[in-house]
């Protein structure tokens, strides 16, 4: 991939997160929080759209006047303070172009693993977490992992899932659509503006965790973990020293899951305890799961 079109393709990734935000705030009347997000993403809707149109011949998606037709429709229903129509025009159509955009690169490049990244987002993990043995780490291959049984995937967004088999059932991390989306709508429903401290079982490929993040001022997360797998294929295909950086998340590997069961047993009043149910799907051990199923809103085990 070249870096102009990796350019794009990371800008792109960026766009989607706000516009679908935007679009939640516009369904939800919250205007003001909308019109912010919008106005912050001006800026990377012209750089998107101009880097595209520049680089035509690669894309070949449509002509330049019906992405300009596009565009100025959504600038009038801004203008008219449609925003029923607005958000429609974003979601319907601006949306849609992105995505396909995002695809049509995914299907003309390759899954890269990439060697500095995994090392760099192993090094910050290392300085946040409990309970990983160096030498267990450096004894896997992360690019191995995906012929046991480990799937990672790009997503029509361009972040990358990731799937797993746990016994007969096989089953996703995150959605193969708009994995942002997700990720927030599962953040807003965990958040709290009266909880300081967040214990989460189940890191995935972190993205609800990130949501999270951006959603609290001061809280701290604390982040469990059973498969040491899942962690190092994150650090293979994510930007997740981002969340680490920020200081106010911890990871804890926990084979057992022993010490987020004294973490339940000792809860206080300001604290909250939630499952990321796809990483709840992934516990091997009865056990384990049995400690943590009154804690997700569906089991049928």
């Amino acid at each position: 991939m070249t870096d102009s079109i990796m350019h794009i393709f990371d800008k792109n990734i960026l766009l989607l997160e706000k516009i679908d935000k935007s679009i939640y705030y516009f369904r939800k009347q919250q205007h003001d929080i909308a019109l912010g997000i919008i106005a912050d993403s001006m800026g990377l809707i012209r750089i998107s759209i101009e880097a595209i149109i520049d680089n035509k011949e690669y894309f070949n998606l449509v002509s330049t006047d019906s992405v300009m037709e596009m565009l100025s429709g959504i600038l009038e229903a801004y203008k008219t303070e449609d925003y029923i129509l607005l958000a429609d025009l974003l979601e319907l159509q601006l949306i849609s172009f992105i995505i396909g955009v995002q695809e049509l690169i995914i299907n003309k490049e390759e899954l890269i693993f990439k060697e500095n990244l995994y090392h760099q987002n192993l090094s910050i993990i290392m300085e946040y977490s409990k309970g990983i043995d160096p030498l267990s780490v450096e004894a896997i291959d992360p690019q191995t992992l995906l012929q046991e049984g480990y799937r990672v995937e790009y997503s029509s967004s361009g972040l990358m899932t990731l799937a797993a088999r746990n016994g007969d059932a096989s089953f996703y991390f995150h959605t193969n659509g708009r994995i942002s989306m997700e990720a927030f709508m599962l953040a807003r429903r965990w958040y709290s503006k009266d909880v300081k401290r967040y214990i989460i079982y189940g890191l995935g490929f972190g993205y609800h965790i990130y949501e999270l993040l951006a959603l609290t001022d001061k809280a701290e997360i604390i982040v469990y973990e059973e498969d040491l797998n899942v962690i190092l294929l994150a650090c293979a295909f994510t930007r997740l020293k981002d969340i680490f950086e920020t200081g106010r998340v911890r990871l804890v590997y926990d084979t057992r899951l022993t010490k987020l069961s004294k973490e339940i047993s000792n809860l206080q009043e300001d604290e909250a305890l939630y499952i990321h149910y796809p990483s709840y799907q992934n516990i091997r051990g009865d056990k384990e799961r049995e400690l943590l199923r009154e804690y997700v809103s569906y089991d049928k085990y």
